[in-house]
């Protein structure tokens, strides 16, 4: 008689998250001092801005149109990973971000990152505690960076499906939107022309689709890009209910 080998037990996977566990400061509103707005506003006007005029030609329109006061829901279109850092060069508000959490994966960039006033996110299922802490920052006078489609489009000169995150922060803080139109981030350092204009007020409503499409009309019009598709993306729906 033969006794077969029992099967290897096979090993057990573990979701990312928890094999490399998120290092980030706490949701705690005294983080937010005026000390980190001038940390903020240093990288951003002095280092950023100044980077980019230097290496890739960076222009900035239609500053008149950001209100002198209150927060706002900065929102752009996303083709870069650079794209983050130029709506505080465009705009010269102090800022949170939104953020997915597996960048904080990357200890020294989740470390710095966090430390510029970026929130993470996990972009499946927002956590309720992330939302609600970012509503309170926004009460202080700070503003919300987003990207209305969540993610960079790779399609060349086109912004993907949007998500109704910007108008429903937009809603529930009663800020309105401020469009900003990002070109040509994505080419390399000193080949570059990087052009960030900046629309007019968008009123926030009760209507979170309306209120989206009026964004992403004025993104389209700022950079002259096509929209991909008149859909909404399903997880920005889903998410936010």
């Amino acid at each position: 008689m033969t006794i077969e080998n029992p099967p290897a037990k096979q090993a057990e996977t573990k979701p990312a998250a928890e094999l490399r566990p998120i290092k980030a400061l706490p949701l705690d509103i005294k983080r937010f001092t005026p000390w980190r707005i001038k940390v903020q506003m240093f990288v951003g006007r002095t280092i950023m801005e100044n980077w980019h005029r230097t290496f890739n030609h960076l222009q900035v329109e239609g500053r008149e149109n950001i209100p002198a006061e209150g927060s706002l829901i900065i929102v752009g279109n996303h083709i870069s990973n650079q794209d983050p850092p130029l709506l505080t060069v465009a705009t010269h508000r102090h800022m949170i971000f939104m953020a997915k959490r597996e960048l904080w994966f990357i200890r020294p960039l989740g470390m710095w990152i966090d430390f510029l006033g970026a929130i993470p996110i996990n972009r499946d299922k927002p956590e309720l505690s992330a939302l609600k802490f970012m509503k309170e920052v926004l009460k202080t006078g700070w503003s919300l960076g987003m990207f209305i489609e969540g993610t960079r489009c790779k399609v060349p000169n086109s912004i993907g499906r949007p998500h109704l995150g910007a108008a429903y922060f937009a809603k529930i803080t009663k800020s309105n939107i401020l469009p900003v139109g990002i070109i040509g981030s994505n080419a390399k350092t000193g080949k570059a022309h990087i052009k960030l204009k900046i629309g007019k007020p968008i009123p926030y409503s009760d209507d979170l689709e309306k209120t989206t499409w009026e964004t992403m009309d004025a993104l389209a019009e700022l950079t002259g890009f096509t929209i991909l598709e008149r859909k909404l993306a399903e997880k920005g729906s889903n998410a936010l209910g």
